[in-house]
């Protein structure tokens, strides 16, 4: 059990597989785009596995896809961009590791606008529907 006085997380994070693209910016200046998946998800950051090393501290452009629902009920749910830009708060292992082929990155958002962050929050409502 966790102990609530070590928690910092102010949203639950909630398992979710979802597509994550992300801006990796390179030390020449560059970036190159990674089609990556999600671990897990919260209103305040998102987790998730990358095959390489990605220093915290590291600013990154994302976009994640996230269900919704239709705009009625017989349009089912469908899929909304959630645009956003976060920093690594943290990588496991926490340095480049040769032989090492996935590392865990958590990210906490710095900027949505209000559409991604409505999008986001809608599907953490679904994500949370289904646990029950």
């Amino acid at each position: 059990m966790t102990d609530m006085k070590n928690e910092r997380r102010r949203a639950d994070r909630l398992d979710a597989s979802l597509k994550l693209e992300v801006q990796l910016p390179g030390k020449d200046g560059s970036s190159d785009i990674a089609n990556l998946e999600t671990i897990n998800i919260s209103s305040s950051g998102v987790y998730f596995k990358a095959d390489h090393f990605i220093e915290p501290m590291t600013k990154l452009v994302m976009e994640l896809e996230v269900c919704v629902p239709g705009d009625n009920a017989q349009d089912g749910n469908s899929m909304a961009s959630v645009p956003c830009e976060g920093i690594v708060v943290r990588t496991k292992p926490e340095a480049e590791t040769l032989g090492c082929d996935s590392y865990e990155v958590a990210v906490f958002f710095t900027h949505i606008k209000p559409e991604g962050m409505a999008n986001l929050e809608t599907h953490i409502t679904l994500l949370m529907a289904d646990v029950d």
